[in-house]
């Protein structure tokens, strides 16, 4: 490791560790750790310049420069005015969200509330101009009214010019074709965090390694999750997430651009466990809205939705991903979420199968990626060679294959016989 990958990976650890109490005298210590840390990167480390003025590329870290790095992700100095995880005021930058629908827009009026610049990329002129001119987005979230410093346009190169994140939160199925399309106008150097939950089902594939297969070339990438609703991170009800990039200061980066009173943002490095436990739990909640389709009670869904965290459990770590990481907030958090919420797609998708309602009329109302992912959940059980039922039980209802009552049916009548709590 170099030595600007050492700096880089201290940093992340101090920003992580930063001490969110009013304890003056841990603050102060921590600050000092913050600025003998600016005060150890090289003068070199800025890089030279090329023929047309833009930094020279780094290791790992291509046009980016690791002063300004530093200088951009530095939280503000201890204030008995000010929390400790407040944004600092002078240090306002731009923030690109390729998305204008619910989640998006929750993105957006995150960001903007620590004083970032958002630009919000749409398609449609008059969304456009509705969140220019009236400060609402006229398509999704309306009773909403969105702040000065959000706004919109339909030029995705004008959007990206001179951002410093950019926030991903465009349909899972649809977004390497839309990347392929447009890796030109989209910087290398920048972070592309990405809050879509799914498996890229043409391809069987993490989100994220189709996303770099689409653009071609290395880009840094950091992955979003858990539990929550775009409506509730409007309201500014607290919320927590958590974010994971292989390189903890992106992950860092992300963290500090989105924390503030209503929002904590965790910090992770195990992107396979995150990415999981964010698509994985969406076959599950379409289970979960059929049991309440069916009228049942809380003693089935408690029961689902635990032997669920189970099967969730096992599938990913399977998979590469970490069991703490799926006991966390990307995993268990977020199915409580999309299990027990009345405003889960996922869950309203499945109570809406139960009562008859025909699967490609749902989804021409409203986007459910439970249901693409459900066939790549059954193919990755069979690739590691699990059991997995309630899985297996929700992807054949979901293809049409099985009845919910068969399903039921099915699932109390399997062999009797030891709980397992731990990985089978």
């Amino acid at each position: 490791m170099d030595q600007i990958e050492k700096l880089r990976t201290r940093a992340a650890e101090l920003l992580a560790s930063k001490p969110i109490d009013s304890n003056p005298e841990a603050l102060s210590t921590w600050w000092a750790d913050w600025c003998a840390l600016g005060s150890m990167i090289p003068p070199n480390s800025i890089g030279e310049r090329d023929a047309k003025g833009s930094p020279a590329p780094l290791p790992d870290s291509p046009a980016a420069h690791w002063k300004g790095w530093w200088s951009a992700t530095a939280p503000p100095a201890p204030s008995s005015s000010s929390p400790s995880n407040s944004p600092d005021s002078t240090n306002k930058l731009k923030v690109t969200v390729w998305g204008g629908g619910a989640f998006g827009t929750a993105m957006a009026r995150c960001a903007s509330r620590n004083g970032h610049n958002v630009v919000m990329y749409v398609r449609d002129p008059e969304q456009e101009r509705s969140i220019n001119e009236d400060h609402v987005n006229n398509k999704y979230l309306s009773n909403f009214t969105l702040p000065d410093n959000i706004t919109a346009t339909i030029d995705l190169k004008e959007a990206n010019a001179g951002s410093s994140l950019f926030i991903h939160a465009l349909p899972c199925q649809l977004t390497p074709k839309w990347l392929a399309a447009n890796r030109t106008l989209i910087p290398g150097d920048v972070c592309i965090c990405s809050t879509a939950k799914g498996l890229y089902v043409e391809t069987r594939q993490l989100l994220g390694d189709a996303m770099l297969a689409a653009l071609e070339r290395p880009q840094p990438l950091a992955f979003l999750s858990g539990p929550s609703f775009a409506a509730e991170i409007m309201k500014g009800d607290p919320s927590a997430v958590v974010v994971a990039s292989l390189k903890l200061y992106h992950a860092t980066a992300v963290q500090k651009f989105l924390s503030n009173n209503s929002m904590r943002v965790y910090v992770s490095q195990d992107v396979v466990g995150v990415q999981l436990g964010g698509a994985l739990k969406n076959p599950l909640a379409i289970g979960a809205g059929m049991i309440e389709g069916l009228g049942l009670g809380i003693n089935t869904m408690s029961a689902f939705v635990t032997r669920s965290c189970n099967e969730l459990r096992q599938l990913c770590v399977a998979m590469g991903g970490k069991e703490n990481t799926i006991s966390g907030l990307s995993g268990v958090g977020d199915l409580m979420l999309t299990c027990f919420g009345n405003l889960s797609r996922n869950r309203t998708c499945g109570t809406r199968l139960v009562k008859g309602e025909k699967l490609e009329d749902i989804l021409k109302t409203m986007t459910v990626e439970g249901v693409p992912t459900a066939r790549v959940c059954v193919y990755y059980a069979d690739m590691c060679g699990l059991d997995l039922p309630i899985f297996r039980c929700a992807a054949a209802v979901i293809d049409g294959k099985m009845s919910p009552e068969e399903a039921r049916s099915a699932l109390m009548s399997r062999p009797l016989g030891m709980e397992k709590g731990e990985i089978c």
